[in-house]
């Protein structure tokens, strides 16, 4: 009986799977639809991918619309294969958000678990797992809507990943986010107007909870009570206590914008191609006090303070050698870092004033060489006497290792074997020469010669 009823259920899956084929032909997928991508493991089929991942797994014909399989057949082992299936289909517990980037010591905590351990970057959280940062630790966690939200210093978080309502606990310290909903210790809820908001939550040492708007309208909730925070201004709750009128952000003892506004975006491209990062200081705006309407764009772009450089040997960053974060207006040149000669990699990242991370730029490969040209054979000599009716001297000689050579300014042509030759008229009396070599990475050799001239017969 048992063998004629797997039968009779897989006939009945294939025929189920025909008939959803038909529907599929007009119902395309979308281009927004956010999918999650699981891995087919050993022995497991279409069918027993849908009864462990989805919550109704009788709508496995899903996955055929969203990936191009081998067989549509449900009942058929697909190991190894990557199927994509749609987030709002996934059970809660089987969603999933990435570690796009930890900084200094992050830990994270499976559901159920009571473990603490190093988080890695790239990797995969859970529906409920945790997440912590700290002294001097960030996180930044991207969500299936490919939102990415910063987990600043000394905070604890609880993520729950969702296809639209994504969701997050902070239960202490403080995060930024745009279109994610936060949920505080004393109930209240953040919620995001649009998906273009950016907004700050964050738990003072006193547990009043504040909210930070710099960008769109977010809804804040407690107490049973909503104000509606505009773009560059704040509300704060404190503890069973409905949120407070919304205020100016520059009103706020712990808002420290440094008055800054910038149009340079958080992820701007640098030319690290000279070896030297240098970042001119964003605008100053001038507002009047009390004026609500130069609060209102104190922080509408983003504010750069500061930005973290790495140099490494290897183009993916895994022996990073050099890690180093300065001001936004002091420059950083390689050359006089204490690090040996040789080739590296490096990037940069900007920071906002409120330790927001951007991403790394592109890796930018780099030599550091402080081994100056060398010049050689060099005739006249220091000090040589030259006597005649030709006020004239052949500047001649060898050098290695440079690209440009000048001779009192003037640029010489070097041969392929180095060499280097220039007449150069004299003055009665004495004369300076100047030869100069400069290389590929800047370095200079500079020799300098006193030729003595006098009229008559040599």
């Amino acid at each position: 009986m048992n063998a004629i009823r797997r039968i009779k259920m897989r006939w009945l899956a294939r025929l189920m799977g025909l008939l959803f084929l038909g529907i599929l032909s007009v119902s395309p997928t979308r281009a927004d639809d956010v999918l999650q991508e699981v891995i087919v493991a050993p022995g497991d089929t279409m069918w027993g991918i849908a009864n462990k991942y989805l919550k109704d797994p009788l709508k496995w014909p899903e996955i055929i619309k969203y990936n191009k399989l081998p067989t549509n057949d449900p009942t058929i082992a697909l190991p190894g294969t990557r199927i994509k299936i749609p987030v709002v289909l996934v059970k809660e517990e089987f969603r999933t958000a990435k570690l796009v980037s930890a900084i200094s010591e992050v830990k994270y905590q499976r559901k159920g678990t009571s473990d603490w351990t190093t988080a890695r970057q790239d990797m995969t959280l859970y529906y409920e797992d945790s997440l912590r940062t700290l002294q001097q630790g960030r996180a930044r966690v991207q969500f299936p809507s490919k939102e990415i939200v910063q987990i600043n210093e000394n905070s604890y978080v609880v993520l729950k990943p969702e296809k639209i309502l994504q969701e997050i606990e902070l239960l202490k310290g403080d995060i930024r986010a745009s279109r994610a909903r936060v949920i505080l210790p004393h109930g209240t809820i953040i919620q995001p107007k649009g998906a273009k908001s950016d907004y700050q939550a964050k738990i003072r040492e006193d547990e009043t909870e504040v909210v930070f708007v710099y960008k769109g309208q977010v809804d804040v909730t407690a107490q049973g009570k909503t104000v509606t925070v505009p773009e560059g201004f704040g509300t704060q709750v404190l503890k069973k206590a409905p949120p407070q009128a919304p205020m100016p952000l520059n009103q706020f003892a712990d808002f420290n914008p440094a008055n800054l506004e910038s149009d340079i975006p958080i992820q701007t491209k640098v030319d690290l191609s000279k070896g030297v990062v240098t970042i001119a200081p964003p605008v100053t705006t001038n507002k009047k006090e009390g004026d609500t309407k130069g609060a209102k764009s104190v922080m509408s772009k983003n504010i750069l303070a500061s930005y973290q450089l790495q140099l490494a040997r290897d183009e993916n960053f895994r022996r990073i050698i050099l890690d180093i974060t300065k001001p936004i207006d002091i420059p950083f040149d390689y050359k006089k870092q204490p690090i040996s000669d040789g080739d590296y990699y490096m990037r940069v990242a900007f920071i906002d004033a409120l330790g927001v991370h951007g991403k790394f730029s592109d890796p930018m490969p780099i030599t550091k060489d402080t081994v100056p040209p060398t010049i050689y054979n060099l005739v006249p000599n220091e000090g040589q006497s030259v006597s005649g009716t030709e006020p004239f001297v052949e500047v001649k000689g060898t050098v290695s290792g440079a690209t440009m050579l000048s001779v009192n300014g003037e640029v010489v042509f070097i041969s392929g074997d180095g060499s280097f030759s220039k007449v150069v008229p004299l003055s009665e009396g004495t004369t300076m020469i100047e030869v100069l070599a400069r290389d590929v990475a800047g370095n200079v050799t500079t020799i300098k010669r006193k030729v003595l001239f006098s009229r008559g017969k040599k």
